[in-house]
């Protein structure tokens, strides 16, 4: 199943993607869902009702928004872990644990949507595709074999950074939170369905260019591996979207860095999931 918000009218819409076209999504009469589902109650659910008129998809909005910061992986690619130690003159690349940091909920926005940036805020604006699990049933202590059965599903996150921000203030949170400049979307596709992950591609598009391109297989610590060592600290909620991390190709790992302009277009795609497609546009 494929699930994500069409914004439409006041509220968002919860709906489902079939060849490329969005429909809105009802929960069916046997169900003891109300109208106000959202797209984990639909996962939950299934099969439901579909109107006939497509929506339009230019108004996706984030098919979720957790209740909490969104959970983001660093250096979770060996060859990126490497670039950034570079970057950073760190002399330690790869981690032997997972590196986890947060990021608010304001930072996200739809897939199409144009990434607005306060030039006077950054100048070092940089890109990162990353898979995005969906946790669907929460739990501490979740062992990495049971790990499967708490997703909901998966989705593509473009995990914008001002660069200059990070160096600056060390810690990442503040260039990871630009208001609205975290793409994620189209839809989140239930576990279920998007088997054979670390087979799948995962790449990025600046203006045509690929940037980067990986394996999902490629990452250091896996999706299971991920949630029983942060469930082992923190509980997993239902509806907790964790980032996990980006491959090489990002562009502080130029020389010199090819950070994002007025005007670029970045797409960013997982294989079976969907693509974000979003210009970047400095005020």
């Amino acid at each position: 199943m494929r699930v994500g918000m069409v914004s439409a009218g006041q509220a968002p819409v919860l709906a489902v993607e079939r060849d490329g076209r969005w429909y809105a999504w009802t929960p069916p009469a046997t169900s003891p869902a109300n109208a106000d589902c959202s797209a984990l109650d639909a996962l939950a659910i299934g099969d439901g009702l579909y109107t006939e008129a497509a929506l339009d998809p230019a108004r996706l909005v984030p098919p979720i928004l957790p209740s909490r910061n969104v959970m983001c992986l660093g250096k979770n690619y060996r060859a990126h872990a490497e670039e950034f130690a570079a970057y950073a003159r760190e002399a330690e690349s790869v981690p032997d644990a997972p590196i986890v940091f947060t990021k608010p909920t304001s930072a996200l926005c739809g897939a199409h949507d144009v990434i607005v940036v306060d030039s006077q805020v950054t100048s070092a604006l940089d890109y990162e595709v990353e898979l995005g699990v969906v946790i669907g049933i929460g739990g501490a202590r979740i062992a990495a074999e049971n790990a499967e059965r708490h997703i909901a599903g998966y989705t593509v996150v473009n995990d914008i950074t001002a660069r200059d921000l990070q160096q600056r203030h060390k810690q990442w949170f503040l260039g990871k939170s630009l208001p609205r400049a975290t793409p994620v979307g189209p839809v989140i596709v239930s576990a279920g369905e998007l088997t054979e992950l670390a087979g799948r591609s995962i790449r990025c598009w600046v203006n045509d260019e690929v940037r980067q391109e990986a394996k999902i297989g490629e990452m250091i610590f896996g999706v299971a591996e991920t949630i029983a060592q942060i469930s082992r600290i923190l509980p997993l909620e239902s509806g907790d979207l964790i980032a996990m991390g980006t491959p090489s190709g990002v562009g502080v790992g130029f020389d010199p860095p090819k950070f994002l302009r007025d005007g670029d277009r970045v797409v960013c795609e997982i294989e079976g999931i969907g693509r974000l497609d979003n210009t970047i546009h400095f005020s």
